[in-house]
Formats: C-alpha cells, structure tokens, sequence
C-alpha cells in the first residue's frame, strides 16, 4: 500500500473565532460552505441541496480512530435526543470521515450500525479521483487532517486491513445555519450536550 504523506491543515482556533456572540461553542466567521458531492454509507451519491433543514450538525470522525471518534457520535446523538421532536423536524446531522482511504462506504455503514445511529455518513467513491473534493469539504469546515506514515503496520480497529498511516484530524463538530454557513464549533474534548442542544435552539431562532 501507498503511504500517504498529505497533509491538510486549516486554523480554526485564533483566526476563526470573532468572540462571544451568546453561543456556548466557539464563534466561527460566518462563511459559507463550498459546495461539494460525496457518496453515504449506501454508496448513494449526496450534497447539501438535498438538506432542507434550518441546521446542520456536521462531524468528523474516521473508523479507525480510537474513542474519541465514538465519542463524538454518541454525543452528537445525545444532544439530537435532547431535542424535542419539533427541534429534531429543523435538524439534521451528518458525518464526514477524515480517512477516505479506508472508510468506503460500506465501512461506513457498519460503523453506523456499530453505534446504533441513522444519520448519513459521507465518505469519496474513488480516492484517487476525489481526494482534492473532499479535502476541500475538510477545508470549508475548517477541519484540520494530517496522515503520517506508521514505523510499523497495524491493524485497524474491527478490521483485517493493514494500516500503514496513522490520521490525525480535529475531532469536532460545526453547526451550520440555514444560510449553509458555519457558525459554531464544538470540540469533542469539550462537549456539552446541553450547551449544543441550546447553541442549536438559538440558530434556528435567528
């Protein structure tokens, strides 16, 4: 196997922050999310056109991530269950992996079923065709994503494939508005369900 050495990296922290504006997560500039196509966990092609909801709760994970990324899952469906079901109508969530190399789309919908959620998980049908698309997904989110090559190869995680890199990425999720504009990211490490169920209350006020 190849080992990839690319290296995606966007600031997000000082330079993406314009302080307290009421939200509980950290206030991004509002820019708009590029458009893109990727293909969910049934291999169905998907872009952001086919959402009609005030807000989006996006988040990056990859499979093979230690609990962090599970983590984030569980909390994204936390904070969703503390919606009541009139919220849930104005939301939508959504999952973009960071390793397009190994999360195909069946990977993709075992990792879904693995963590009992529903909601789409987005991945490339071709690495070598759509790497620039989805690096620039990871970009308009402001997700930063590092591959570095292993010493020595292991296993992935509820896997055969042997892996030799390792994916480091921003592990957060970012709140889109009805206008597709980023507007608030919250970090896994500093998740709180409450706090994003309210921060998620307040844009689809606005």
């Amino acid at each position: 196997m190849r080992v990839f050495t690319a290296v995606v990296t966007i600031a997000i922290l000082c330079s993406g922050c314009i302080g307290t504006t009421g939200f509980y997560g950290k206030t991004m500039d509002s820019k708009p999310v590029g458009a893109f196509e990727l293909f969910d966990d049934n291999g169905d092609r998907f872009n952001l056109s086919m959402i009609d909801s005030d807000v989006i709760m996006v988040g990056f994970i990859h499979t093979s991530c230690l609990d962090e990324c599970d983590d984030l899952t569980r909390s994204m469906n936390e904070t969703y269950a503390l919606l009541s079901s009139q919220e849930q109508q104005r939301v939508s969530l959504l999952t973009i992996t960071t390793d397009p190399w190994h999360d195909n789309s069946n990977r993709l919908h075992h990792y879904k079923k693995n963590n009992s959620v529903e909601w789409p998980h987005l991945t490339v049908s071709n690495i070598n065709t759509e790497l620039t698309m989805i690096e620039s997904v990871w970009a308009s989110f402001g997700t930063s994503v590092e591959v570095s090559a292993n010493q020595t190869q292991s296993l992935a995680r509820c896997s055969i494939h042997l892996m030799n890199y390792t994916v480091t990425q921003t592990v957060h999720v970012i709140l889109v508005d009805s206008d597709r504009n980023v507007r608030v990211q919250w970090l896994e490490s500093e998740w709180n369900s409450e706090n994003v169920a309210a921060d998620i209350r307040k844009l689809t006020s606005e």
